[in-house]
């Protein structure tokens, strides 16, 4: 038997071994409130599957788990793993109705909630075709509603590196959320790449404000700590910028992972002290990150902000520059084992110099969209992954990001980038922040439509909107120009930060 066809399981790499390096008594998670070892956490983990297994959960299974971010909810994660189960979490903030659809794309045996969210599970559970048990993690023991917690450990299943090992479900930022199905062979293999890049190791401590129900925040709160033996911190509350900065003082963190609209907000704040003294490393992705922000933030707190391209699909982030190397504007490269791409609309492969779609090739790519073989069999083409952007690379290889493809609209027949509309809207000082997006005008023509949510101390005006047209206007095409503005109080935006573009055009 080869290494490469051997049993395994992703739970025993990112846990088990740790304890059998000896290294049970280092500090695994953190909270507010408790902290854990990694030898604590495995006996946690080894008692979650137990209730797993007592509630029915077996090998292949799915256990839905919609809780805050908490020690808990990373020891039923990793629970369903070990026992041969595949986790799929999902945002707290899902409505009732949202978590039904999930629930009966994937059909779970079991889902894992708190107190905050158990009754829209349990209302879910009623319009479901099939069975769940539903286990609270702060329930009290008896609620005939739910699976009781035994006192039984969960051994170790090993699996082929092919099986089931999680689903995520997209953001729904272009519409309905996808189940993304990873394999254990993903999971493993995901250290390699951008792991590699952060260069945690055992001393370390991360804090995402990204959560760990989507892709980017498992990796930053489980994966890639776990997998160096360093420590991550949870917080179960929302990620206002208030809130993250409190975090940050308490925690101490060496490395934080955010989003463009948290980093701005954070560089807006004036008047509140901040100490920034433990980081090392500032991690941005989700949305693209603007050159304003970029330096605005260096300028500030002496430190970059490393953006970085990542997709559901491929687990994480696949592309970036070298921490301290990066550069405004620019996204970097692909880090290796990851490979990249551009193409032109009929999938040819485009030179450097070119503007093109990215597709994407790695170990951790996805294997397959749940239930969905068609939109599996157009997003992956011979092992390559169209993540649906649209970069440019400059010849020296560098990619730099120019939008969605679905964000892309045409007027008079000529293509308008989103992205670069907007970077340009934000370097003028009433703008907090903006959206740009492709809608009808009153003759029914497609037309550029900006929206603004002004800085502090701002007010709408008819010469502020000649004002941002002319600013646009000395950068890019007419085309591009702005026909239309609205002012707004927020931008629709998903539980991750990204803006939801479809929102705005209807």
């Amino acid at each position: 038997m080869t290494e490469d066809s051997a049993p395994v399981n992703a739970s025993a790499y990112y846990l088990d071994r740790h304890i059998e390096d000896g290294d049970a008594d280092r500090t695994a998670i953190k909270t507010e409130d408790e902290s854990w070892t990694y030898g604590e956490l495995l006996d946690q983990v080894k008692r979650a599957g137990g209730t797993l297994r007592n509630a029915g959960v077996s090998r292949g299974d799915r256990v839905v788990l919609m809780h805050p971010d908490a020690p808990q909810a990373v020891a039923f994660l990793l629970a369903a793993m070990r026992i041969g189960a595949a986790p799929a979490p999902i945002p707290t903030q899902l409505t009732q109705d949202e978590v039904t659809f999930i629930c009966n794309d994937c059909r779970p045996a079991a889902a894992v909630v708190d107190s905050s969210c158990a009754e829209r599970m349990l209302g879910a559970r009623e319009q479901l075709a099939s069975t769940m048990a539903i286990i609270g993690t702060d329930q009290p023991q008896g609620d005939p509603r739910y699976a009781a917690h035994v006192d039984d450990v969960a051994e170790l299943v090993l699996v082929e590196r092919d099986e089931l090992a999680l689903i995520q479900y997209t953001s729904g930022s272009t519409g309905s959320p996808k189940g993304v199905v990873h394999l254990h062979r993903g999971l493993l293999a995901l250290p390699a790449g951008f792991g590699a890049r952060l260069a945690l190791t055992d001393g370390d401590i991360c804090y995402s404000a990204a959560k760990l129900s989507f892709g980017y925040g498992l990796g930053n709160s489980v994966l890639f700590p776990m997998a160096a033996g360093a420590t991550t911190f949870l917080r179960a509350a929302p990620s206002d910028p208030l809130g993250v900065l409190q975090a940050i003082q308490k925690a101490q963190p060496t490395v934080v992972f955010g989003g463009p609209s948290l980093y701005g907000a954070i560089a807006a704040i004036r008047g509140v002290k901040l100490d920034f003294a433990s980081v090392r490393l500032y991690v941005s992705a989700g949305d693209a990150l603007s050159v304003q922000l970029f330096e605005t933030w260096q300028d500030r707190f002496s430190h970059q902000i490393l953006d970085g391209l990542g997709s559901t699909e491929c687990l994480h982030i696949f592309m970036s520059a070298e921490p301290g190397e990066a550069i405004g504007g620019e996204i970097g490269s692909a880090i290796p084992p990851y490979e990249a791409r551009l193409v032109d609309d009929d999938g040819a492969t485009l030179p450097a110099g070119s503007t093109g779609l990215l597709e994407v090739r790695g170990p951790a790519n996805f294997d397959r969209y749940w239930n969905r073989p068609e939109q599996t069999e157009e997003t992956i083409r011979d092992g390559w992954v169209r993540t649906g952007d649209i970069l440019h690379q400059n010849l020296d290889g560098v990619f730099s990001y120019v939008g969605r493809h679905d964000d892309v609209f045409m007027v008079r027949e000529m293509k308008v980038a989103p992205v670069e509309i907007e970077q340009i809207l934000a370097d003028h000082p009433a703008v907090a922040e903006c959206a740009v997006v492709g809608r009808p005008d009153r003759s029914g023509f497609p037309s550029v439509c900006a929206f603004i949510r002004l800085a502090e101390g701002s007010q709408a005006s008819h010469d502020l909107e000649q004002g941002l047209r002319e600013l646009v206007r000395g950068s890019l095409s007419p085309h591009k120009v702005p026909k239309t503005f609205e002012f707004v109080q927020t931008l629709p935006r998903t539980s991750t930060g990204k803006l939801t573009r479809h929102t705005l055009r209807r």
